[in-house]
This record gives structure tokens, C-alpha cells and sequence, in this order.
């Protein structure tokens, strides 16, 4: 098995200076695109999804680079660097806090509340040519919800993006990872494609609309930033699952709305 046959989609959050395990320094992260640069592809998400659609050849040594929940360091800190890099990327919003804070109810204790992208902000990275996604509109955990709610919350955080973007919002991002069958069916209705928390590559069957990520804290040490695309790294991200399993944390699937 090449590891090079399989594209890597990763997670970041906040670009900032901290402990939390979501943030990446902006050293580290200039560190990390440097790195791609010069060792692998830097593609859009709308060639691995589509790659995927169509049944084509995954892109060989392709990364797809993702931020959850639109930190306003992004237009600070990723982005002078990604622009200087010509590297493309989708930035998931939940629309309802465009700035305001990440301090939506039902986040960890351990979470500290955080900045996010403003409107202006976000209308100017779009000009720019970075890819907005929808992460919901209120950044709920969608199973449990109502149907009506959770239809509301998938389809109108895109009606909102594509009005203050222009672009056309093709991909969604589930809130903390969590879907299930139903509300795959709605997300199929409105977008491309869909990203999860579960941690791995994109394999061949892997499903569009529950795309597995690698999240960039597991790679937040150079060496192992540096172990893309090599059989080790593929070791590391099954034993990164394995964990989650072990520790119950969800995997992103659930078996109702």
C-alpha cells in the first residue's frame, strides 16, 4: 500500500499561541506550509471530493488544508502566509457567530472563547479566492435536533455565506463531527460534500460526504508533521483513532438525527 495514493485532509483551528489543542503557533504553522511547499501538492477540497465522485484517481501526495470555526487569527495569521504560498483553503464558519466568539453553549470547560472572523472579513478572504464553507449556523450538535432544525441549521448557514461571499458555498463541515444517515441525506441536498472529525486519509470508498480528516494537533511536532505520505504516518493515524476509541470520544457518526 503507497501511502502517496491516499490525500491527507487537514484540521486547524486557531493560529495563535497557546496550549489548547485548538491552536498551532504561527511559527509552527509557517513551519508546516513551508514544508508542504516544498514536499507535496497543496489542493482544493473540490478536487479530492470530486475525484472521489467521479470513481477518478485520488491525487497522489495532495494535502487539502481546513479551518474549523473561522478564527479571526486566520485572517491574520494563515492567511499572509497561504497567500504568499498561492495555497488554497476552505475556512467552515458557524454563521450565527461571525464576529462575536467561539463561545457557543455545549463547548468543553477547557475551551476559552475566542475571536472569530467578522463579516468584512470574511467577504474580503473571499474576494481574495479562499473557499467558505458551512459549519451550521449556530454550531449545534445536529443528532437530536428536529428535523425542521436540523434542515434550518445545514441549509441556512449557506443561503447566509453565499450572500455575504458571492461564491457559491459547495461543502459543509458537521458541527463537533457529529452526523448520522438522516442527516447526511440533507446535507447530499445542498453541498458537494461534507467533513468529518474521523481521524484518517481519504482512501478510494472513502464517503464525500463524511470526508475523514488528520487535525493538525496530532501533527503540532515537526517530525511528525514531517511523516506525510510515509507507512509510519499511516500507523499514527489509525493509532490516533484507535485512542479516540478507547477514550469514547465520537467519531463523528450517530445512529439518529
Amino acid at each position: 500500500m503507497d501511502p502517496a495514493r491516499f490525500p491527507v485532509i487537514l484540521t486547524y483551528h486557531s493560529i495563535s499561541d497557546g496550549d489548547s489543542p485548538l491552536q498551532i503557533s504561527p511559527r509552527a504553522f509557517a513551519e508546516q506550509m513551508q514544508w508542504l511547499q516544498a514536499n507535496v501538492r497543496v489542493a482544493p477540497l473540490g478536487e479530492v471530493a470530486g475525484a472521489l465522485k467521479e470513481h477518478s484517481p485520488l491525487p497522489e501526495r495532495t494535502v487539502v488544508l481546513t479551518f474549523d470555526d473561522g478564527f479571526s487569527d486566520f485572517f491574520s495569521a494563515a492567511a499572509p502566509v497561504l497567500r504568499r504560498l498561492k495555497f488554497p483553503a476552505t475556512i467552515f464558519v458557524p454563521t450565527a457567530f461571525c464576529g462575536g466568539t467561539s463561545g457557543w453553549p455545549g463547548q468543553p470547560d477547557w475551551v476559552t472563547p475566542r475571536p472569530l472572523l467578522d463579516w468584512n472579513q470574511v467577504a474580503a478572504l473571499a474576494k481574495e479566492g479562499f473557499a467558505f464553507g458551512a459549519h451550521s449556523i449556530t454550531h449545534t450538535a445536529l443528532p437530536g435536533l428536529s428535523t425542521q432544525n436540523a434542515k434550518h441549521e445545514i441549509a441556512g448557514s449557506k443561503a447566509e455565506l453565499e450572500q455575504r461571499t458571492g461564491q457559491t458555498v459547495e461543502f459543509f463541515a458537521y458541527p463537533y463531527g457529529r452526523w448520522s444517515p438522516a442527516l447526511r441525506a440533507m446535507v447530499r441536498e445542498q453541498y458537494r460534500g461534507a467533513c468529518s472529525t474521523g481521524a484518517g486519509v481519504v482512501a478510494p470508498d472513502a464517503d464525500p460526504f463524511a470526508l475523514p480528516r488528520v487535525d493538525a494537533h496530532y501533527l503540532r511536532l515537526p517530525a511528525s508533521f514531517r511523516m506525510l505520505f510515509t507507512a509510519p504516518f499511516l500507523a499514527y493515524v489509525a493509532t490516533r483513532r484507535f485512542i479516540r476509541r478507547m477514550r469514547r470520544q465520537p467519531e463523528g457518526f450517530c445512529a439518529k438525527v
